[in-house]
């Protein structure tokens, strides 16, 4: 697999104060090639508190990806790790 490099732009996911959404940023990397396509999901979050409900997918720039981010984290919304998240 090929090596991202740093290109300033957010990735992983973001919670909304509330624990009702979340916002996955991820970098689409095809073919060994590091393109600047990037993707938006927006999940429900279930009971559980893991993100399960898909809702919308968005294809953005760098530069939109990097103002959304932006804009939930001045609202509060914080980065949480749900590859980490184990439920009992």
């Amino acid at each position: 697999m090929a090596k991202v490099k740093n290109l300033d732009a957010p990735s992983g996911w973001l919670v909304d104060p509330h624990n009702r959404w979340a916002i996955h940023f991820d970098l689409k990397v095809s073919d060994q090639k590091v393109s600047e396509d990037f993707t938006i999901d927006m999940w429900g979050i279930v009971q559980t508190g893991k993100p399960m409900k898909f809702k919308s997918r968005r294809k953005v720039t760098r530069e939109e990806s990097l103002k959304t981010w932006r804009q939930l984290i001045s609202s509060k919304w914080e980065r949480f790790d749900f590859e980490d998240f184990r439920t009992a």
